[in-house]
């Protein structure tokens, strides 16, 4: 690959970092605190790149005479196809990873800890994940006796229905999933509901349904499902 072509592969990359922050799809790829650190290294590709090419471009005249004293140099065309991936990354862009495309979460026995309280009020929102964790490990047992509520996907299996969320840590490469089994009264309206709906639950976890022989999948009882649009970020953090 030609100085010149490595260039210009350094610019677009820079360019296509910048596009993806601007459109928000870098959420696709990485959780939201990364934003900072993504933006430094656009700006620093960027800048490389167009010194790099600048000062190409005002060494052309020499190097053109210097071809005409010494014949035609024929540069290699192979490395500018490396600019088709790099292009589509930016404006071709693969959706969030779902349920097909996660871990499931492969959950060690926790130890058990203090969480803070649950937020006031009747059926307070709470992440997931969050759920998942206070079940297997909260040592104040917050959980017990009170409705919360709950937003993900359905995902149906030979036993029933549950509810999960696409959970990562750094990047979608550590990408795993939560899920929660879904029980009770209105258990029947979500799972007529088709794989992957996303829908807005209220109930309360069953006590003592986080257990090491099912991996930790605490149990809700369902008492209300409200089908919602699909969040423009499905990761949870």
């Amino acid at each position: 690959m030609s100085r010149g072509t490595q260039n210009v592969v350094l610019l677009l990359v820079g360019l296509s970092t910048a596009v993806m922050l601007v459109k928000g799809t870098y959420l696709n790829y990485v959780r939201p605190g990364l934003l900072p650190w993504l933006a430094v290294s656009a700006a620093v590709l960027v800048t490389l790149g167009v010194v790099s090419v600048v000062r190409d471009l005002r060494s052309a005249r020499d190097d053109h005479d210097h071809d005409h004293e010494h014949g035609h140099r024929h540069q290699p065309w192979l490395g500018w196809l490396l600019l088709i991936p790099i292009a589509m990354v930016a404006f071709v862009v693969p959706p969030a990873l779902d349920a097909r495309g996660a871990t499931p979460a492969a959950v060690t026995a926790p130890q058990p800890r203090a969480f803070p309280p649950l937020p006031a009020g009747d059926a307070p929102t709470v992440s997931l994940p969050e759920v998942v964790m206070r079940a297997a490990a909260d040592s104040t047992n917050s959980l017990v006796g009170r409705s919360i509520t709950l937003t993900g996907f359905t995902l149906h299996h030979s036993d029933g229905v549950d509810l999960g969320r696409v959970v990562i840590v750094c990047c979608a490469a550590d990408a795993q999933l939560a899920r929660i089994h879904l029980t009770g009264p209105a258990v029947t309206s979500a799972a007529d509901h088709p794989e992957d709906t996303w829908l807005r639950i209220e109930g309360q976890i069953v006590p003592g349904s986080s257990h090491a022989d099912d991996g930790y999948i605490p149990t809700m009882t369902v008492t209300s499902v409200t089908p919602v649009d699909k969040p423009a970020n499905t990761y949870a953090y």
